[in-house]
């Protein structure tokens, strides 16, 4: 029975500084207020987590980094072979399984895309939006055969910059299943068509 509630206790702890850390962020995020929110003393915190840190990394544990990173990467090698990326919006197995995952760990990926400032995940934003960069001007090279100006690349970073912070906040704002789905179709069928404009442009 002791080790039982030991245990949960430990889950409350994950859970309300998961729920913290999305509301104030990773410096945000006071241990004094997580404690409160599991029911638990600040000290008896530190019965089952060092620091906030360690905190972090139970409540968004580093395969849910790698994972969303894979799917991302396997999203992006499917998008590269579109010739028309306003066709691309939903249906195929990379964009489902991608999206999937956001639905299943929306908590975490808000904390990894949006809310890890200051912490070690703090790369996962800005990698992300070199890693769809890197996407478009792949695809430029690829159907356009032309090669995509510093300047282009450094509105295209800008762009999806903003892409995350849109995935950002559609998580955050949604928790049904079927308004996030809604959500991305909306943003993915904007952003695609604005994508494919813009990449097709002479000056792109």
């Amino acid at each position: 029975m002791a080790q039982r509630l030991k245990e949960d206790v430990r889950r409350r702890l994950v859970d309300a500084a998961l729920a913290a850390f999305v509301a104030d962020g990773y410096r945000g995020a006071r241990l004094a207020d997580i404690a409160a929110a599991a029911g638990v003393s600040t000290g008896n915190v530190y019965r089952y987590f060092p620091d906030k840190e360690t905190l972090l990394h139970a409540a968004v544990p580093p395969e849910i980094a790698d994972r969303l990173l894979r799917l991302l990467r396997r999203r992006v090698r499917e998008l590269a072979t579109v010739a028309d990326w306003r066709r691309a919006t939903v249906g195929a197995a990379p964009a489902d399984a991608l999206l999937d995952f956001w639905i299943a760990h929306r908590r975490e990926v808000v904390v990894l895309l949006g809310r890890a400032d200051g912490s070690p995940l703090g790369h996962v934003r800005p990698l992300v939006a070199a890693e769809l960069t890197r996407m478009a001007v792949r695809y430029q090279r690829a159907h356009g055969g032309r090669p995509v100006p510093r300047e282009a690349r450094f509105v295209l970073l800008r762009i999806f910059e903003s892409t995350v912070s849109m995935i950002v906040d559609v998580l955050a704002a949604h928790e049904e299943p079927d308004a996030i789905r809604a959500a991305f179709r909306a943003f993915w069928r904007f952003q695609l068509a604005g994508l494919q404009s813009l990449l097709e442009g002479g000056d792109a």
